[in-house]
């Protein structure tokens, strides 16, 4: 058996090879997939052109839908409220459009920035599971009067601008207004309409804009504004991939309350840094209420089996913060930087206009309970972005926001006995997720890639085994051997390797015996 243990040792070559092809190559798959995953979600001037479309505008065939459905809240008994009873609303909706961003003057820096002028615009969607109507008419409160009442206090004081408001009112018969409210169609309110009320208050309020819409639009045909945002590519620093440095001109906002200047930071949704993990928190600039937003990863999901991170927003920044002028529980107060600009001046008069989850869900009840007609449910009226969490790119979102004003006994003098109330006016949901062939893309090449790493680590570590069994048996034979014969199974000679007697037989037990 001299031939077991070199023949054993030899099987040891496989051993070591099979353990270097474990600890190497996935390794290597992996580094190779990390810089794939890189290169898909880093937009430069040399990105493939699937990157740079993803990135540049995203009305592409291929790409998915950004759904905008509007609703619309009206009251339905508005002479009760006049009379000081509680609003009650009725949702009209959903008015589905598709959300169409354009990215143009698109320049890159060799700091790993990007530059662009960004378009957004709307395209009705012609395939509404409910059919309505955009001459539907609502009855809400009146939102340009409460700003031009609100312009013309700071310039002649209340009492005097009550005064020449109700001068105004009495001289005025427009069958659209009654008192503090009016009555419009969903088109004006949501794309626009001249106001003559306004166009009559202009000399108490000067330079009111005497237009007045709920959703700001642009058209093919008006593109290219003036203002810009640049924002990390992630090249230098994959860790701050899609991370907005300027918004519109500006790297902070200044109207919050004195000394606070809120930077502009954070994602806009749509990619995040790559290596994403459970309890994990990211930023996303929410221009809607001119501050970044943090949410947090608090579960996971599945879209056509692509696991998912579901990250919704953090209940820590919905609390009261007088940073902010917010005074009530998930109410985000907007008033001042939608009244002065980014760059204006705190306190500067307007609308009151308030931001919260859809249906007032998780708002103080404070607020709340102004109205009836609402019906808070999470899994539709609140926020959520559904991240892959290697890559993190967002598979799925669905951002819902709801704008609110507030009116009461501060304006008795038009309407003496309306009761302080938060009074909604619409929602959107916006919401949108990758296509089918994006999914089978992604599973292809990530997971693909993945499952093949796996294959080469668990088939080298089962050659290891193998191979590393085969050498143990034959190092080991030759003892095993001896221990179970008894004896060296190298020595020859005699029958089966044993000894005769020393003594014969027959001999006697005495050799040496005496008579």
């Amino acid at each position: 058996m001299r031939w077991q243990i070199p023949a054993g040792l030899s099987c040891l070559l496989p051993v070591v090879l099979a353990i270097l092809v474990a600890c190497l190559i996935p390794r290597h798959i992996n580094k190779a997939l990390r810089g794939g995953i890189a290169d898909e979600i880093v937009w430069s001037e040399n990105s493939s052109a699937d990157t740079y479309a993803r990135y540049a505008r995203d009305d592409h065939d291929s790409d998915p839908v950004i759904h905008s459905d509007f609703y619309v809240l009206n009251i339905t008994n508005l002479a009760s409220v006049k009379a000081g009873c509680r609003p009650e609303l009725q949702q009209l909706g959903p008015y589905s459009y598709r959300k169409h961003t354009v990215k143009h003057n698109i320049w890159f820096d060799n700091k790993g920035r990007v530059a662009f002028n960004r378009d957004e615009f709307y395209t009705a969607l012609s395939d509404d599971a409910i059919h309505l109507s955009l001459d539907d008419v609502v009855t809400t409160v009146n939102i340009p009067l409460l700003g031009a009442l609100a312009k013309a206090h700071s310039v002649f004081g209340r009492v005097v601008a009550l005064q020449l408001l109700l001068e105004v009112l009495a001289a005025f018969h427009d069958p659209n207004v009654n008192g503090l409210f009016m009555m419009r169609t969903v088109r004006e309110l949501l794309w626009g309409y001249e106001d003559p009320l306004l166009q009559k208050l202009k000399f108490i309020a000067p330079g009111l804009d005497t237009r007045f819409q709920l959703v700001p639009n642009t058209t093919a045909s008006s593109l290219h504004p003036s203002s810009q945002d640049i924002i990390n590519t992630g090249m230098s620093n994959i860790s701050n991939v899609w991370n907005t440095e300027i918004w519109s001109n500006h790297s902070s906002i200044k109207s919050w309350k004195p000394p606070h200047v809120e930077p502009v930071q954070g994602s806009d949704g749509v990619q995040f840094r790559p290596g994403l993990s459970s309890g994990d928190k990211v930023k996303v600039w929410a221009p809607e209420v001119y501050k970044s937003a943090t949410l947090m990863a608090n579960t996971t999901a599945d879209l056509d089996g692509v696991n998912l991170l579901r990250f919704r927003p953090d209940p820590a920044q919905a609390v009261p913060n007088p940073i902010y002028f917010q005074t009530y529980q998930g109410l985000v107060n907007i008033t001042s930087p939608t009244a002065a600009g980014p760059e204006g001046r705190a306190g500067v008069p307007g609308p009151p206009i308030f931001l919260s989850n859809a249906h007032f869900c998780d708002v103080d009840s404070a607020v709340a309970d102004t109205v009836m007609g609402l019906n808070c449910t999470q899994a539709d009226h609140v926020t959520f972005l559904d991240v892959e969490p290697m890559t993190g790119i967002t598979m799925r979102a669905a951002k819902r926001l709801m704008m609110s004003t507030q009116y009461g006994p501060e304006w008795r003098a038009v309407e003496p006995h309306v009761k302080k109330t938060f009074l909604p006016i619409f929602w959107v949901e916006e919401w949108s997720q990758a296509t089918s062939d994006q999914l089978s893309s992604f599973k292809s090449q990530v997971y693909g890639t993945q499952r093949a790493s796996k294959i080469v680590l668990w088939v080298s570590i089962g050659v290891a085994c193998c191979f590393g069994l085969l050498a143990l048996v034959l190092l080991t034979a030759p003892w095993w051997y001896k221990r179970h014969s008894g004896s060296d199974p190298e020595a020859g000679g005699g029958d089966n390797g044993q000894q005769e007697p020393l003594l014969g037989p027959g001999t006697p037990n005495n050799a040496a015996g005496a008579d």
